[in-house]
C-alpha cells in the first residue's frame, strides 16, 4: 500500500512539473536553458531534460533543442551543459494534453471572464476594450482563444463527440459482424446525448426482448473481442451491459429515463473488472506471492483500479483487495498467475477456483497424454 502511494506521489509530482515546464516555455519567446527550467521547477537538470525528451518523443509536443543540431559534437564531447542546452516551442498554437481544458471547463472559465466588466486600470469592457492596454491584452487574447475553441468543439461532428465517450480496455479495436463501425457510430450518438433508446436484444439463450435504457458508454473488451453498450435504468436495477452484436434493432425510446452523471458513469466503468455486471459490489481478496515478476505485474495490471488496496506481508507477499460487480472475469485473470496467487475471499470465488484446479488435476492425472 505504501508502494502504491509512493508511485502515485511520483506521478503527481511529474504531472505538476511538466505543467510548469510547458508554461515556462509558453511565456518565453527565445526558449530557456535546461538549467533555467530546472531552477524554475525546483528539480535537477537531469530530471527536467528527461521530462523534455519524453514530452517531445511520446507526447508529440512541438519542442526544439539547440543541441539537436549538434548531435555529432554531443557524441564526441559528451552530454551538453545545462546552461548551454536551450529548449523552445516550435509553435505556441497547440493544445497540450496535460494543460488543455475540457469543453465544460472552458465554458465555465469563459463565463467567469466575461462577467468581469473591466480589468484593473481600465474602464473599457473586457471584450471590447483596447487589447494593448496594460493588464487587459492577455485576458482579451484568452477570451478570444476560449471562444474559438468552444465554437470549434460545439460545431464538430456529433459522431466525434460520441467516439470520445468510448472506453477501450485494450490496445486495439475490432469491428466485425454485428458490431460494424457504422452501428457503433449510430449507438454512439445516443450515448453522447444520453438519449433514451429502445433496443431489440437477443440473449445468449436466443430469447428476444425489448429493453428501454439510457445509454452511457460504449466499452470494448479485449477478452471477448466484443463491444458492449452500457445502459442505465433506475427502475430496472440500474446499470446493464448489452453486447452490441446481440442488439438486433434500436430506435429512440418514448420512456423518460434520468441519466446518471458523468462522474457516476466513470466510477461504474472503473469498478468493473472487464464488462461483467452480474451482482452487487463484492470485495475480492487475493494473496500474490513474491515470485519472479508476479508482484510487479499485479501492480501494473491493477494500477487503474480506483478502490484497490495493497498490504505488504512479512514474507514478501502482497494482499490485494478490490471491489467489483461480479468476479467471473476476475477469476480468469487470477488463474493466469498459477500457483503464485491464492484467493482468500469471497468464499464462493475461492471455492470456484478450487473446483477449477481439481478439474485441471483430473485431466493431468488421466492417461490421455500423447506417447
Amino acid at each position: 500500500m505504501q508502494d502504491a502511494a509512493a508511485r502515485k506521489s511520483l506521478k503527481d509530482e511529474m504531472f505538476r512539473r511538466i505543467i510548469r515546464v510547458i508554461n515556462q516555455l509558453l511565456s518565453s519567446s527565445d526558449g530557456m536553458s535546461v538549467a533555467e527550467l530546472a531552477s524554475a521547477c525546483g528539480a535537477t537538470p537531469e530530471v527536467v531534460r528527461n521530462d523534455l525528451e519524453c514530452l517531445a518523443e511520446y507526447m508529440r509536443a512541438p519542442l526544439l533543442s539547440n543541441w539537436d543540431a549538434l548531435d555529432d559534437d554531443a557524441d564526441e564531447f559528451g552530454c551538453s551543459s545545462p546552461d548551454e542546452e536551450v529548449w523552445s516551442l516550435a509553435s505556441k498554437d497547440f493544445a497540450f494534453p496535460v494543460t488543455s481544458l475540457s469543453t465544460k471547463e472552458a465554458r465555465t472559465l469563459l463565463a467567469i471572464l466575461k462577467r468581469v466588466e473591466c480589468s484593473p486600470g481600465t474602464s473599457e469592457p473586457l471584450g471590447s476594450g483596447d487589447a494593448n492596454q496594460s493588464g487587459t491584452s492577455g485576458i482579451v487574447r484568452a477570451v478570444a482563444k476560449l471562444e474559438s475553441s468552444v465554437a470549434r468543439t460545439e460545431s464538430s461532428d456529433a459522431i466525434s463527440l460520441a467516439a470520445s465517450r468510448r472506453v477501450i480496455k485494450a490496445g486495439r479495436t475490432i469491428y466485425g459482424e454485428g458490431q460494424e463501425e457504422s452501428k457503433l457510430d449510430a449507438l454512439g450518438l445516443y450515448v453522447s446525448r444520453r438519449q433514451p433508446i429502445r433496443i431489440c436484444y437477443v440473449n445468449s439463450a436466443g430469447h428476444r426482448s425489448q429493453r428501454d435504457t439510457c445509454p452511457v458508454a460504449l466499452v470494448y473488451d479485449w477478452r471477448t473481442c466484443a463491444w458492449y453498450l452500457y445502459g442505465y435504468n433506475r427502475e430496472h436495477g440500474g446499470y446493464r451491459h448489452y453486447r452490441v452484436s446481440r442488439i438486433l434493432r434500436h430506435s429512440p425510446s418514448a420512456v423518460s429515463i434520468s441519466a446518471p452523471s458523468d462522474e457516476e458513469v466513470e466510477a461504474h466503468v472503473g469498478m468493473c473488472w472487464g464488462v461483467e455486471c452480474s451482482s452487487e459490489s463484492v470485495e475480492v481478496v487475493v494473496r500474490f506471492l513474491d515470485h519472479f515478476n508476479v508482484i510487479d505485474r499485479m501492480y501494473a495490471d491493477t494500477a487503474d483500479r480506483p478502490q484497490a488496496t495493497y498490504e505488504a506481508q512479512p514474507d514478501g507477499s502482497v494482499i490485494y483487495r478490490d471491489m467489483m460487480p461480479g468476479w467471473n472475469e476476475f477469476r480468469t485473470w487470477v488463474a493466469t498467475f498459477g500457483e503464485s496467487a491464492e484467493i482468500l475471499a469471497p468464499p464462493e470465488l475461492r471455492e470456484s477456483m478450487a473446483k477449477a484446479v481439481e478439474r485441471v488435476l483430473e485431466r493431468y492425472g488421466s492417461s490421455n497424454a500423447l506417447p
